[in-house]
């Protein structure tokens, strides 16, 4: 170090007073150019790196708990069992989507509290469809299940039949109140 020292003493007027070689700066503009990219390139690298870790991890767990932690069985349908009970099921759920049709039609008609028992009335039937679909699942051979299912269908079948007639009856009752109500104002 002491060398150095001495040489920077000694030759002190050549630091303070000269100039630089002709393109110093530019060539002192492209090393830090240089390094700026590379350090860019070493960035949008580690990134990367680190967003494939990432997306490897993230796929890793969807894979392990859906293989090893999601023991919700397959819910099965009656149309999974044989192309008999696909008829079968297929009649039904037409049946019942049809009845909707007409159900969302002649509601707008119903009171509220109508509505809502209605609404109550199908949800839980639908949960009584999930339990058997579960039940289903889990002994896709047993006879009562099936037979439990089809009964489900024909339950819930003529239980929306029953409310398009209360609807119906309630819509007829309210047309003739109207026309009722119209004659006495003429």
């Amino acid at each position: 170090m002491n060398s150095l020292e001495d040489f920077i003493k000694e030759n002190k007027e050549m630091f303070i007073n000269t100039e630089p070689n002709e393109g110093h700066f530019e060539r002192f503009g492209e090393r830090i150019n240089k390094l700026h990219r590379q350090q860019k390139v070493r960035f949008i690298t580690r990134i990367s790196s680190i967003a494939a870790v990432g997306l490897l991890l993230i796929t890793s767990s969807i894979f392990i708990y859906d293989r090893y932690f999601d023991l919700d069985p397959q819910l099965l349908n009656l149309s999974d069992l044989n192309p008999q009970m696909q008829k079968v099921e297929y009649y039904y759920t037409s049946q019942i989507d049809n009845l909707s049709v007409g159900l969302d039609s002649l509601s707008a008609n119903a009171q509220e509290n109508i509505k809502k028992m209605m609404s109550n009335e199908l949800a839980e039937m639908d949960s009584i469809h999930k339990d058997l679909q579960k039940t289903l699942s889990t002994n896709p051979g047993d006879d009562r299940v099936v037979n439990a299912m089809i009964t489900y269908y024909q339950t819930k079948l003529a239980m929306m039949k029953s409310f398009l007639q209360t609807l119906t009856q309630i819509k007829q009752t309210n047309n003739s109140k109207n026309v009722s109500h119209e004659n006495t104002l003429l």
